[in-house]
């Protein structure tokens, strides 16, 4: 990990989204650290890391545009589409289908992020933490 991901991945533990305003509208643009996945299939479930699942670490969502872009060098260029199917001022419910892959995700005012896929007989999901984008620029300058 270099030290412009640690850096930034620092920053999303301490300001997640609910510190960036309250009552505002939704940022445009959030970066959001993933960690935790699990894998469940038919024989059971367990923990695997984003490197075996080839996710990268952090991500960019660009929630206006529907796209999420992976900010990991070795990822550079993955990008997937969703499109915002609810928005309140608590949370966002996103949705995307690509490569035979259905997937949904929500994004809480706290920054918290629960993305979970699924394709024939396999489900994955993986946990994340969230802030505005604009704040990591800012703190950069």
């Amino acid at each position: 990990m270099t030290a412009r991901t640690l850096f930034t991945t620092f920053l999303l533990f301490l300001a997640p989204l609910a510190a960036t305003a309250q009552e505002a509208p939704w940022p445009d643009v959030v970066v959001c650290a993933l960690g935790d996945a699990t894998i469940c299939t038919p024989e059971g479930c367990h923990q695997a890391t984003l490197a075996t699942l080839d996710v990268p670490e952090l991500v960019r969502l660009d929630l206006k545009a529907g796209l999420m872009h992976a900010v990991t060098p070795e990822h550079a260029g993955k990008r997937s589409s969703f499109r915002v199917i609810d928005q309140t001022p608590g949370k966002i419910v996103m949705q995307g289908y690509e490569r035979g892959r259905a997937f949904s995700a929500v994004l809480a005012e706290a920054g918290t992020l629960a993305i979970s896929a699924a394709i024939e007989n396999t489900t994955v999901s993986i946990l994340g933490r969230c802030t505005n984008l604009k704040l990591i620029e800012d703190a950069g300058k």
